[in-house]
């Protein structure tokens, strides 16, 4: 919950911890001041109430609204909101966190954080407030709303084709891309509070009207549920074929399995520890979604899990620094549950964390899987007075040579050509006088490979799409600069239109990733951004974590520089198995433990 300063009119909740606060929204015309007053409630199921979730905005510049009679600041996306809810004839019944909740007492705060599952979940309809239409028009809102409505409504293979029909493709991509654009101008769809307010709904992405939340934009309202339904239909349409269309938004996807994971919880239907639990959750949030306040990366995620046993150093505490909250999660995961594919989720660019401690702002391909064992030969050990991580380690080989790293694309450089100045200098630094790549005949290949496994693995994909296509052709920046192409064929055109969308969707994430060879003639991409390897850092697995590391000596021990894929897992390359089944986790899990099973290792530790 962001930190918001104001004077406050609240009174004292009572004690039992049973009771919330609402305001009464007076009815007014849209234009007049917005007034309204608190009122307390006992929460239960006969509360009468509507709960909104929304993002703050910038907290800094705010407007007075008459709260209990009194000036009260709120941000002015919230001001916008409560304008647009409200109603000309009646009052209105709301939950907000900012009016509802004394901003100024950090004992309270603490505690309502604990209710807010509760909270969303009896409520009798969640309001989700998206903005108004900027930058749009209304008429063109309510022409994406419209278009979403009759995909939803699509139910069998017939309905399918006659939509389809009627549209054309053409007019399908389109509508498709304004729905994009439309979502990624909408702030909320990263917010992490959502989670819960969303998850703990009975059925939020059923096509059950009455039991969605509805999204809000300006005066226009769309179930929830439809846009799920939408999503879905990119993917499988009703005879599980693609339509050749990517996700609206990958966050829905995630929202989704974190709702499923939710339910199971509630029915006793999947059985884990809290430890277990809190790793799955936080793995699937990690760098999806953000929050002002660093601390609200995990409190956010406590309306998600059962805390009744929640250890006292774990209950929200904002009087700690996000650093201290972080270090305790931590401990409390590894110790509990030895999952050390938590890992992997550190951007490594948290000041005064320690490397063992994700801070949480870095995706992983590897999933953590719901009630996941730790594998039998994974050892963890947290020596606390000394901040360091014990475990066992398999060392591979070590960092030869430093290569260059794609930096952002400038919309004013042509993008072909600085992909073909980034690729040859990879092959200048990289290439020459180097062990050969094993399995590959030339470096060119490999490293395209590389990359596109690298970019499958790092997107929430069903499928490899057309990445496969683009791994049998080796991208022409290795001759052409050489040599001018000397018989272009007819199908040029077509090809160099399928290379423009493929380094598109590279750039989307490889940028400001460093590339390095190691000493055993492997290609690495590092996975973090701006993390840059040295020579002579070991490259290694730790037991129980599924991935590669790069890590530097630091005391007696290592700190980890990042997390790497390589063209080489043990004596395997990409172009043994494939770019999917490298990608994917199956082949990835059997690896490692077999691995960890066959070789001894040695104990070290991570600071």
């Amino acid at each position: 919950m962001e930190l918001f300063k104001g004077v406050s009119p609240h009174s004292a909740l009572n004690k039992d911890g049973k009771e919330i606060r609402i305001i009464n929204l007076f009815p007014n015309k849209f234009s007049a001041p917005v007034e309204c007053e608190l009122e307390h409630i006992v929460l239960g199921p006969e509360a009468d109430y509507e709960a909104v979730s929304y993002c703050w905005g910038d907290a800094s510049i705010t407007q007075p609204i008459l709260l209990d009679g009194k000036p009260y600041p709120i941000t002015l996306n919230l001001l916008e909101g409560l304008r647009y809810l409200r109603q000309e004839e009646s009052p209105r019944r709301l939950w907000v966190d900012s009016l509802c909740i004394n901003q100024t007492d950090i004992a309270e705060r603490n505690r309502e954080i604990l209710k807010m599952r509760d909270i969303y979940k009896l409520a009798k309809t969640v309001l989700i407030w998206l903005g108004d239409y900027h930058p749009f028009t209304r008429l063109h809102v309510k022409r994406i709303f419209d278009h979403v409505t009759k995909l939803a409504a699509c139910s069998n293979e017939q309905q399918d084709t006659a939509l389809i029909r009627s549209m054309g493709y053409d007019e399908l991509w389109h509508m498709h891309s304004q729905l994009q654009e439309f979502i990624q101008t909408r702030e909320w769809f990263q917010r992490i509070w959502i989670l819960q307010e969303v998850s703990v709904r009975p059925k939020p992405f059923m096509k059950d009207v009455t039991a969605s939340p509805n999204l809000i934009c300006g005066d226009l309202a769309l179930p929830f549920s439809h846009l799920r339904a939408v999503d879905e239909y990119w993917v499988t349409n009703t005879n599980n074929q693609r339509i050749g269309l990517p996700q609206i938004c990958p966050s829905l996807d995630r929202m989704k399995v974190i709702w499923c994971g939710h339910q199971a919880m509630v029915l006793e239907e999947e059985h884990a520890t809290l430890a277990q639990r809190f790793a799955w959750v936080l793995a699937l949030v990690a760098a999806r979604f953000h929050a002002t306040d660093q601390r609200d990366i995990v409190y956010a995620t406590l309306g998600l899990l059962n805390v009744d046993l929640l250890p006292p150093e774990l209950l929200p505490d904002y009087g700690k620094n996000p650093t201290e909250i972080l270090i305790e999660y931590a401990s409390f995961i590894i110790t509990h549950s030895r999952i050390l594919t938590i890992l992997q989720y550190n951007s490594m660019q948290t000041k005064g964390l320690p490397t063992w401690v994700p801070d949480w702002k870095h995706d992983s391909w590897c999933p953590i899987v719901f009630g996941a064992e730790p594998h039998s030969s994974t050892h963890t050990r947290i020596l606390k007075d000394i901040r360091a991580l014990e475990v066992d380690i398999v060392t591979f080989t070590e960092v030869s040579q430093v290569g260059p790293r794609l930096k952002h694309h400038d919309s004013a450089e042509n993008l072909t050509r600085t992909w073909s100045n980034f690729l040859l200098d990879a092959e200048e630094c990289l290439a020459k006088n180097k062990l050969p790549i094993r399995g590959y005949s030339s470096f060119g290949k490999a490293l395209w490979q590389l990359l596109l496994v690298f970019d499958l693995s790092r997107q929430d994909l069903h499928e490899p799409g057309w990445h496969l296509g683009a791994a049998e052709h080796v991208p022409p920046f290795f001759f052409w600069e050489r040599s001018l192409p000397q018989d272009p064929t007819s199908n040029q055109e077509l090809q160099d239109c399928f290379l423009e969308e493929s380094l598109a969707a590279l750039e989307a994430t490889v940028p400001e990733r460093f590339l390095f060879r190691g000493k055993d003639g492997s290609i690495g991409i590092m996975c973090q951004p701006n993390v840059e390897p040295n020579e002579g850092d070991m490259i290694c697995t730790i037991k129980g974590s599924y991935a590669d590391f790069v890590l530097q000596g630091h005391l007696d021990g290592y700190k980890i520089i990042g997390r790497c894929e390589r063209s080489k897992r043990g004596n395997l390359t990409i172009g043994d198995i494939g770019l999917h089944r490298w990608a994917g986790t199956t082949h990835l899990y059997a690896f490692y433990e077999e691995l960890w099973t066959s070789d001894d290792g040695h104990r070290m530790l991570i600071y």
